[in-house]
């Protein structure tokens, strides 16, 4: 269960430093997911929020109005829905924001990316085909939908994000997966990597991302007591991987290496 609040904004299309993006999107503030990994868990903070972060939704009613009036200034470049929530988090198929959203940008020149763990994309399929600039990540985790319940509680699990992968690449929308965060001791292994890699493909994935844990202290608790309950053979290397990150950034690019090396990927 989360909490629900109805807010206001005075800003809806942001510029952006994440790479390749130029302006991101956050229709809602907060996410329902309840993510244990969650980069984005200091924003309960900024927010003036005492809930845990996952545990409440903002939705904030005037987005379209500020939206569609920044879009009257002449811009280009490429957005990105959402950088710190998921726009297609369950309550969308209430309020309906990303949608709309994307009516108004297909009327503007700016290039979209999705990124997303749902879904219910899929209900926006006949937006998708008519935007002439759009591409679709889908950031899957592990593909074993127990440990996914563990890690993402309020997500669809993997088994459901491939298929819409699946059935959005049939329909000739880019699409590509994002394999992130890949945590020490958890879900790290090449096979297995390999695997999902392999998976991801075969759905019509154009590519395949990976990236490691950020090892924030609010993220590490969480994953370590996941660690401890569905793995706990992984903690010791989850514990190395804590002490010497840039060493663990290095063995995951060996593990890249290793998989653009097997066969059918």
């Amino acid at each position: 269960m989360f909490k629900l609040y109805e807010t206001t904004c005075s800003s809806a299309l942001n510029r952006s430093r994440i790479p390749g993006i130029d302006y991101c999107l956050n229709p809602y503030t907060g996410c329902s997911h309840g993510c244990v990994y969650c980069y984005a868990a200091c924003m309960a903070r900024f927010r003036g929020r005492d809930e845990r972060w996952g545990s409440f939704v903002e939705v904030k009613t005037n987005f379209l109005e500020v939206l569609a009036g920044q879009l009257r200034r002449p811009k280009g470049g490429r957005v990105m829905l959402s950088s710190v929530t998921d726009a297609y988090q369950v309550i969308e198929r209430k309020y309906r924001l990303t949608r709309r959203c994307l009516e108004l940008l297909s009327r503007s020149n700016l290039a979209v990316s999705i990124l997303t763990k749902s879904d219910i994309i899929v209900e926006d399929l006949d937006l998708l085909r008519a935007m002439p600039a759009v591409s679709v990540g889908f950031t899957i985790t592990t593909l074993d939908d127990g440990l996914a319940r563990q890690l993402e509680p309020g997500a669809p699990p993997p088994s459901r994000r491939l298929a819409a992968l699946k059935k959005l690449a049939s329909s000739g929308i880019k699409t590509w997966v994002f394999v992130a965060p890949v945590i020490p001791g958890l879900n790290d292994a090449p096979e297995e990597l390999a695997t999902l890699a392999r998976k991801a493909l075969g759905a019509g994935a154009r590519e395949v991302e990976f990236d490691p844990m950020n090892f924030y202290p609010a993220a590490v608790a969480g994953v370590k007591k996941t660690i401890a309950r569905y793995r706990p053979q992984g903690l010791a290397a989850f514990a190395g991987a804590c002490s010497d990150p840039v060493a663990y950034r290095q063995k995951l690019y060996r593990i890249r290496h290793f998989i653009c090396g097997k066969k059918n990927i």
